[in-house]
């Protein structure tokens, strides 16, 4: 900044140079604050460094224990960051190639402040053992108030709680279940017909959309923001395809289309629950919600509406992206596409049991439409990712011929299922591309054995249990979308696959792009 000031007071009060000040003074400043953000975020890892460790740390060394530091590290050729920079640019593709490049099948890699263990999927059935020990929800620990905003008490609810059970009654339960696939049926169902005999869309947005109402129809009730709020339903769509920058280093700077969205979703959202709080209370979403079980006051705290919104980032935009993916996949193979919809003109239209209106009849839609299920696994196998999983308190971890693992409180694991997937050993040389026929038999019908090896939803016992409601929805969206239109590009050049989205791609990758497209009912 001197220098900045010398040249000032040398040249004289011109603009050019004011401005040049400035420019100085500010990086000067972003320079000061990164500084002492990084020293801030040093002095925060090294406390908890020290916490989590301090378990084993005061256990001999001949305790029977491999530690977390004994584990192979697999290092960067760029010291620190060059981890996370893989990780950002492609997740699927840099876990694979990470753990292909190593014989160890568990070991370590380093990002700023955490050390993750990642485990390659030959350990799955050694860390399903142990599935009641590490929950994905306990990341909010560490994000939590950062991109979520969530309170201390909230957090140490988050990190006491085990909400599996909660979410197994509500989409376990076969009448649950029912229910919930019945309500988002009918809404796709009655939302298709509706529309003109042609209309312009934006397919991955309009398919996105329609898919994330259906689902919040079913989970948050029929009066629901995404369902009767569009400028509530534009924000979320936003967040959802900027929500990785709200956990970045410095996201205050670099992360506030993200905040601003979420900041408008959150009163939106707390103003519509107060409009229809007699509804509200009765849905899903409100059952699920560990705020409303741990505080009576529950209604006056933030972080009621704050969970809600994790909720719907895992409840609404997975089903909708990977219906997204599955037909754009079939779109670019216009005999595939084809053969699925000739398949989907078999199906049904019956009146709903739990619901009063009209859906299509997935009941037998797996032996009635193999190719459009084959193509669903597919796109799982081609899009799923990893999950993290953080250790809730210590524990061994039984590893083959070797001594078991110390796994303190706050170990963070990441559990790629790519890697199982992409696995040239299963699913032969041509596993990066897209052929559902391959789980097809010589018969025709769908292969449950091939089935079952594809990890999607969750691995090492840690499943989704909306899994098979997050299935029938996309079923019903892909099966009532094929089925009722005709889908042309409007520009009438040949659809393509889109690329993957850069960034942490969590759980599924996101797609890059859009197309135009004319949809005419058939």
């Amino acid at each position: 900044m001197t220098v900045a000031i010398d040249v000032f007071a040398s040249l004289g009060n011109k603009p050019e140079l004011i401005k040049l000040l400035l420019i100085t003074a500010i990086a000067d400043l972003i320079l000061i604050v990164l500084t002492l953000y990084t020293l801030s975020s040093f002095v925060q890892y090294l406390a908890h460094h020290r916490k989590t460790s301090s378990f084993f740390s005061k256990k001999s060394a001949h305790d029977g224990f491999i530690r977390i530091s004994q584990l192979p590290q697999l290092s960067s050729p760029i010291p620190w960051f060059g981890h996370l920079l893989g990780l950002q640019r492609d997740t699927t593709r840099y876990v694979n190639t990470v753990i292909a490049s190593t014989k160890a099948q568990i070991f370590t890699i380093n990002i700023p402040f955490k050390q993750i263990i990642v485990v390659n999927p030959s350990l799955d059935k050694q860390l399903a053992r142990h599935v009641s020990d590490t929950g994905l929800a306990q990341i909010l620990a560490y994000v939590g108030s950062r991109v979520f905003g969530l309170g201390p008490n909230t957090i140490q609810v988050i990190l006491d709680t085990d909400p599996r059970r909660l979410h197994q009654v509500e989409f376990g339960r076969p009448e649950n279940l029912k229910a919930l696939s019945e309500c988002s049926g009918v809404f796709i169902w009655d939302e298709v017909n509706k529309m003109a005999p042609s209309t312009e869309v934006d397919l991955a947005h309009w398919m996105f959309g329609l898919t994330v109402s259906a689902t919040a129809s079913a989970v948050w009730g029929v009066k629901n923001p995404w369902r009767m709020d569009r400028e509530f339903a534009e924000e979320f769509m936003n967040l959802t395809e900027t929500f990785d920058s709200l956990s970045r280093p410095f996201a205050w700077l670099t992360a506030r289309s993200a905040y601003n969205s979420r900041d408008f979703l959150m009163k939106r959202l707390r103003d519509f629950h107060m409009q229809n709080r007699e509804s509200r209370v009765k849905t899903v979403a409100h059952a699920i919600n560990v705020v409303a079980h741990s505080d009576p006051n529950w209604e006056t705290n933030p972080d009621y509406y704050n969970i809600e919104m994790v909720s719907a980032i895992g409840l609404l935009a997975t089903a909708s992206t990977l219906s997204v993916w599955l037909v754009r996949h079939l779109l670019a193979i216009p005999e595939l596409l084809k053969v699925v919809v000739d398949e989907i003109q078999q199906l049904q239209v019956v009146q709903a049991q739990t619901q009063d209106g009209l859906k299509l009849d997935l009941t037998n839609i797996r032996t009635l439409c193999p190719y459009l299920v084959a193509s669903w696994y597919e796109t799982l196998r081609l899009h799923m990712t990893g999950v993290p999983r953080l250790a809730r308190h210590e524990f061994g971890l039984t590893l083959p011929g070797a001594q078991p693992l110390a796994v303190s409180q706050g170990d963070l694991f990441l559990l790629p299922m790519c890697a199982s997937n992409l696995d040239t050993n299963t699913w032969g040389p041509d596993a990066a591309s897209f052929r559902p026929s391959r789980f097809i038999t010589n018969t025709g019908d769908l292969s449950n054995s091939l089935i079952r090896k594809v990890k999607a939803f969750g691995v090492a016992g840690n499943l989704c249990p909306g899994r098979v409601f997050g299935f029938e929805t996309a079923m019903a969206m892909v099966a009532g979308t094929l089925g009722t239109f005709e889908i042309k590009s409007a520009d009438g050049k040949e659809f393509s696959v889109p690329g993957v989205r850069q960034g942490f791609n969590v759980g599924f990758e996101r797609y890059n792009d859009d197309v135009k497209v004319v949809l005419s009912k058939r």
